[in-house]
């Protein structure tokens, strides 16, 4: 399944996008579902970096939007390997 991370805000403010195909694990897959889609809430003047994952599903992509804080710790494996291939 296709994958795709963008991130923007953070005390850089830098936009970078990486897109990878992985097998989710069923474990993932549900965490994700249940996240869901929705605009992460950001308290005015928070440097928190932003994250809009995109999962690339046969019946249609699914947007899910995070800031750092709300990050599970379930997501972090793949949040931080998406990460380490994000570029400008």
């Amino acid at each position: 399944m296709r994958v795709t991370l963008e991130t923007s805000g953070g005390f850089t403010g830098l936009r970078r996008t990486a897109t990878l195909d992985t097998d989710l694990d069923d474990s993932l897959d549900d965490l994700l579902r249940r996240l869901g889609p929705g605009a992460a809430a950001e308290p005015a003047g928070s440097s928190q970096p932003r994250y809009r994952l995109t999962v690339h599903r046969p019946t249609g992509d699914q947007v899910t939007e995070l800031t750092e804080s709300q990050v599970p710790a379930a997501l972090r494996p793949l949040l931080t390997e998406l990460l380490r291939h994000a570029r400008p």
